[in-house]
């Protein structure tokens, strides 16, 4: 016995019932998926919507391609073993760290472009108008995002990794060091899709939304800088290890670092053992779920108003 279509979606609204396929939950969501990942770089939206998302993009590629012609460059002098000791060529964590402030303003402008505007225009309710529940709404949208952040920081350090790869260094080191980083990358875009999202749909003004993202995680990640950086002086680790917990950036990477025993992106980021390892993780996961929380009830709220 089928199931009878269900009735009072968006179909149906008209002065008759719509006769064509309908399209299930799952192929619903993965078009929401695929247009908001194809949004957060602007395409398919207006010519000054791809300015920023490419912007950022480009700027991103400048230090990996500056640290890959280094290392091929060493590698033509016959110093291949002396690269090997330059910190920065085989840090590859470091790298989202070093440049936190262009990920920051790309979560930032992008975000809003997911999160706020429906909330704005009231356009929400149309999405829920189809079989879509509010969770799998977030979700998708927070995908997306989580991808296209996770994009714009692993495709330059891909082009790193493959420059030392052919550049001599040492491959086992260096492929270590940069799996590490991307499992590092994909926990970091989760918890700022997370916390972006969660911003923008709480204030639902794109200005006000970029604006509080980016003092959000540049003022913490000076003030943790300034703690870390007077308790890596007096030798106080875990002064710096609680400072670590107050940003996504020095929260994964001490995470990187207990999990795979990783280079630090600065000195006065301590090196956590097996305990604080553990408080990290579960750090991270309240980053995550609880923004994502916040997140849902908020749309939740406002999709029954």
């Amino acid at each position: 016995m089928s199931t009878p279509p269900r009735q009072g979606v968006i179909h149906d609204i008209g002065y008759r019932t719509f006769t064509g396929r309908r399209q299930g939950t799952g192929a619903i969501a993965l078009s929401l998926y695929l247009t908001s990942l194809r949004h957060c770089f602007g395409l398919g939206r207006s010519n000054k919507s791809k300015i920023m998302p490419f912007l950022v993009a480009a700027l991103m590629l400048i230090p990996a391609l500056v640290l890959a012609g280094l290392a091929i460059q060493l590698s033509k002098m016959s110093l291949g073993d002396q690269a090997n000791l330059f910190a920065p060529l085989a840090n590859y964590f470091g790298y989202p760290y070093w440049t936190q402030l262009l990920i920051t303003v790309f979560a930032a402008s992008q975000a809003p472009v997911l999160f706020a505007r429906d909330l704005r225009y009231r356009t929400i309710v149309l999405y829920f108008a189809r079989p879509l529940d509010r969770s799998t709404y977030v979700l998708v949208r927070l995908a997306a995002l989580a991808t296209a952040l996770f994009a714009v920081i692993a495709i330059p350090m891909t082009i790193w990794y493959a420059a030392a790869l052919s550049s001599g260094l040492d491959r086992t080191q260096h492929t270590k060091n940069f799996f590490a980083a991307i499992f590092g990358v994909l926990v970091l875009s989760l918890i700022l899709a997370t916390f972006s999202g969660m911003v923008s749909a709480i204030t639902t003004r794109s200005g006000l939304a970029v604006v509080a993202v980016i003092v959000a995680l540049m003022l913490t990640s000076g003030i943790v800088t300034i703690v870390q950086g007077s308790a890596y002086d007096t030798g106080n680790e875990t002064a710096a290890m609680i400072a670590s917990m107050f940003n996504p950036f020095t929260l994964v990477a001490e995470v990187v670092s207990g999990l795979f025993d990783q280079p630090r992106p600065v000195p006065s980021i301590p090196h956590p053992s097996a305990g604080w390892t553990v408080v990290f993780i579960v750090v991270t996961l309240v980053w995550i779920l609880g923004a994502s929380f916040v997140l849902v009830e908020r749309i939740r709220k406002a999709a029954a108003l």
